[in-house]
């Protein structure tokens, strides 16, 4: 490639320095009269000058196409070798996918590492040419347009590469990341006299990092190689910007070409008139032309010479360098594929020290599940057992309420019967100090005689008042056969209460095995995911055939039955428990019916009391109307007196005469008064009463709602835990199949194992010889199709020198030329308008008859244009 852009820039070099009118700038010195006989001579000399730059384009071209037509052969023979590796690609996409897939869990877990993909190079494919274009400068000739629309067809598939790429990197970091805190997680768990085990884990620790950093070297020196590549590929595409560029500048020495040969004809004609004369300046002229142009070809072939000197030095440096870097890469590749079978293969993983220490590992954290797992039903079942005394002491708490309330009714009925006595002992001492002192006074026997009428009635009232207390204290015996009753309630519903304890801790029994036995289920899945992950580490690891894969499926089945077997010992023991936890819960239920009918009987007694009250309230609304007649009467009875009152004030002088008959109204208002009083009492006692007995029977009530409630609650928890006794006797049932079906498959994989993993040993050896084989042959087919292109160049080149019969060639291609010049459509006239939308030349005749028709397209292209889009072009 660089001998081929230093070939076109020498050529370029010596048609710039050979063109006409350098050579025009070359003789201002030849006399003016001989300008005339000259002009011939000139003519000729420049006819000769084209006739020269057409031979080396024709040469550039006859090049340019033989490497054309090699290139070809190479593309038809490597578009086998493009596919097959288009469906390797196909399905390394597939397996990464899947790989991610299976990867997302440990992911999720890990942690989302950030990526380093977009660091070295540009964010975008559109970034990317632009940088390209910087580095290279090609311009109008590097055909934007269709690098615009490559773009545009491979961006999805660059995204979609580019966000695959991105996927693996994560996964290869998160693996790495999850490796070292497995690492650490075993180193820490080393015992301190287990020195030497960590020694040897840290020198193969040590030995991966130098893999690594070696492996980042590669990388490292792979990059320039391809910036290399890159560069080479863009000087490609300057060489075809070049080639469309001397085509065009040979169209314009073609053009030139057929404009001296017009002016040419005439001067031939001229030529033939004055034969026999002589042009000696003319001749000296051309001497010095011919030594300047060899001067000039010298020149250019010392340069060319030098720098492809220069460019073979650096082709052998870089080749060494080249060969240096894939020797070290195939012992990196040796080195790679001894370890990776040291890691892959299964005995030396079970065997190693990290997996031993692992595994004792991983029992002791299953030690600790268990033990933290027991502890956890130990303080479950403390947290049901305060639930169930907080609710002892909110119903112990509601009985005491009640208590509180009758004792608090009773201290206030006696507080008020206190009161009453209190005020009649009063009226009674205020009564007889009035007897004595009307006794002392003159002339009052009638008046003393009415008292002691009036006295007389008194134990009579007692008698009546001794009657209300007796119906008090029979109202007070109904209290105290309330509370016995009450009392009995509260005794039923603690024992109650207790049962439904022993029934809870029953259930919790039940729960707690259960429990143990989702432990047991769960510790079962999670050995099963470990083996399945195992299962996805080899699957994605192994390159071997079908039978190897299946052979590995069979052996993580034989692990999997290895590590169900020691989950199945306890079966016998489950079953027991399950069958004791099934003949508790049929007990439980039996109780809770007894107890359900109990609480229906408590229920009717509850219906009765409340009959009974509601009798009472009728009873009472009676005795309220017959107070309001007394009141009534009693209001009448105050009238009258006011009415006497006044009447006495307007008879005060009739008081002495009448003072007995006053006396005796007086007495009758007192008698009146004091029935009002006593009716008075009663209303008030029977009111507090009537309040009392509603507010204690809304307090009752409101008891005996909250009781329903946790009764209903605690029947609520009784179902549910017979739906998770059943659901976990459905699983229980469930993986003892699967435990079947995993121990007929470890039983029919457990023999052909060992044979597999032999297989699966050699197979890898033997893969891993003819990776390298394959690289040096690859490295060795590359170095020999370079040297081989080389030699074609370089015979190519011979060929084009050695063929002669340049003017027969030179005259085929000035009609070619000529053909080209020529409208394509009427093939007689030149070109001389173009059409600005697909840039194609026509004559003016017959683009103006198209333009003319409807249909206004090219004839070449079929693009439609308007007349605005037709240019002239001067050829």
């Amino acid at each position: 490639m660089m001998g081929s852009t230093g070939d076109a820039d020498r050529k370029r070099r010596h048609v710039s320095s050979t063109s006409p009118t350098a050579v025009a700038k070359k003789q201002p010195f030849l006399p003016i009269s001989e300008d005339k006989k000259l002009d011939t001579g000139l003519v000729v000399y420049k006819n000769q000058k084209l006739m020269e730059t057409v031979e080396t384009n024709k040469i550039e071209l006859a090049a340019r196409e033989k490497e054309y037509k090699m290139l070809q052969e190479k593309l038809v023979e490597r578009t086998a070798t493009v596919e097959s590796v288009k469906r390797s690609w196909k399905e390394l996409i597939n397996r990464l996918e899947s790989s991610s897939i299976a990867r997302a869990a440990s992911i999720n877990e890990i942690g989302k590492c950030t990526s380093s993909l977009n660091e070295d190079g540009p964010s975008s494919p559109e970034d990317a040419l632009h940088s390209r274009l910087k580095e290279t400068g090609a311009t109008e000739s590097s055909s934007f347009n269709n690098c615009v629309s490559n773009i545009e067809e491979h961006h999805d598939t660059a995204m979609e590469k580019s966000r695959l790429l991105h996927g693996i990197e994560l996964t290869i970091e998160d693996l790495r990341h999850y490796k070292e805190k497995v690492h650490a997680a075993v180193l820490k768990q080393i015992p301190e006299d287990g020195s030497s085990r960590k020694k040897t884990s840290n020198d193969l620790a040590r030995e991966v990092k130098n893999f690594r950093l070696l492996i980042d070297d590669l990388h490292m020196k792979h990059r320039p190689l391809v910036r290399e590549l890159q560069c080479l590929r863009d000087a490609d595409a300057q060489n075809k910007a070049e080639i469309r560029r001397l085509k065009g500048e040979l169209e314009s020495v073609m053009v030139a070409l057929e404009e001296t040969n017009k002016k040419l004809a005439p001067l031939k004609a001229e030529h033939d008139a004055t034969k026999g004369t002589s042009f000696p300046p003319f001749n000296f002229g051309n001497k010095n032309l011919f030594g300047e142009k060899v001067r000039d070809k010298q020149r250019d072939l010392g340069d060319v010479e030098s720098i492809l000197r220069e460019l073979q030095d650096q082709a052998s440096s870089r080749l060494e360098e080249v060969r240096i870097l894939h020797e070290e890469r195939i012992k990196i590749f040796q080195q790679l594929s001894t370890f990776q079978n040291k890691l892959k293969n299964v005995r030396f993983i079970t065997s190693s020290q990290p997996w031993l220490l692992l595994r004792d590992h991983l029992e002791k954290s299953k030690l600790e599940v268990i033990r933290y797992q027991t502890l956890y039903d130990k303080l479950q079942m403390e947290k049901e057992n305060l639930a169930w005394r907080e609710m002892e002491l909110s119903i112990k708490n509601d009985m005491v309420d009640v208590y509180r309330r009758c004792s608090v009714v009773a201290d206030s009925r006696m507080t008020d019967l206190g009161m009453e006595i209190q005020k009649q002992s009063d009226e009674r001492k205020m009564i007889e100090v009035r007897m004595a002192e009307a006794s002392k006074e003159p002339g009052r026997q009638e008046i003393i005689t009415d008292f002691k009428a009036l006295l007389s009635t008194f134990p009579e009232e007692m008698q009546t008042m001794q009657s209300q207390l007796s119906k008090y204290k029979e109202d007070a015996v109904d209290i105290h056969s309330l509370r016995a009753e009450v009392q009995a309630l509260s005794s039923i519903l603690n024992r109650k209460v207790e049962e439904c304890k022993t029934l809870l801790r029953r259930s919790a029994d039940q729960v707690a095995e259960i429990r143990k036995l989702k432990a047991m289920v769960e510790d079962i899945k999670q050995s099963d995911m470990e083996l399945n992950l195992f299962l996805d580490m080899y699957r994605r690891e192994s390159i071997d055939s079908r039978d190897v894969a299946e052979a590995k499926d069979l052996e993580y089945k034989a692990w999997a039955r290895v590590q169900s077997l020691k989950s199945s010992l306890d079966e016998h023991s489950l079953e027991l428990r399950v069958k004791t936890a099934i003949e508790a819960e049929a007990t439980s239920q039996q109780r809770l019916a007894a107890a359900e009918a109990e609480i229906a009987e408590l229920r009717q007694k509850l219906e009765a009391s409340k009959r009974e009250m509601s009798r009472l309230t009728g009873a009472l609304k009676s005795k309220i109307e017959e107070n309001e007649a007394y009141l009534s009467e009693i209001e009448s009875i105050g009238q009258a007196y006011d009415d006497m009152q006044s009447q006495n004030q307007q008879l005060l002088q009739q008081i002495t005469e009448r003072d007995d008959y006053n006396i005796k109204l007086v007495l009758e208002g007192v008698k009146a008064r004091q029935i009002r009083d006593s009716l008075l009492m009663e209303r008030q006692t029977l009111e507090k009463q009537i309040q009392q007995a509603t507010a204690s029977i809304d307090f009752f009530n409101m008891k005996v709602g909250r009781m329903e409630d946790q009764l209903q609650i605690n029947s609520e928890k009784v179902q549910k835990l017979g739906e998770d006794r059943m659901h976990n006797s459905y699983s229980l049932d469930n993986t003892q199949k699967r435990l079947s079906e995993v121990r007929k498959i470890s039983q029919q994989v457990g023999g052909s194992l060992g044979e597999l993993e032999s297989q699966v040993e050699d197979d890898r050896g033997t893969f891993a010889e003819q990776r390298i084989e394959l690289e040096r042959e690859s490295y060795k087919k590359k170095r020999v199709e370079e040297e081989l292109e080389a030699v074609k160049r370089k015979v190519a080149l011979l060929q084009a020198e050695k063929e002669g019969s340049v003017v027969q060639k030179l005259q085929q291609e000035l009609k070619q030329y000529k053909e080209i010049v020529k409208c394509s459509i009427c093939l007689e006239r030149p070109k001389e308008v173009v059409i600005t939308k697909c840039y194609h030349l026509f004559c003016n005749t017959c683009i103006q008859r198209i333009i003319e028709t409807r249909h206004r397209k090219c004839p070449f292209c079929a693009a439609s244009f308007g007349p605005n889009d037709v240019k002239p072009v001067y050829i």
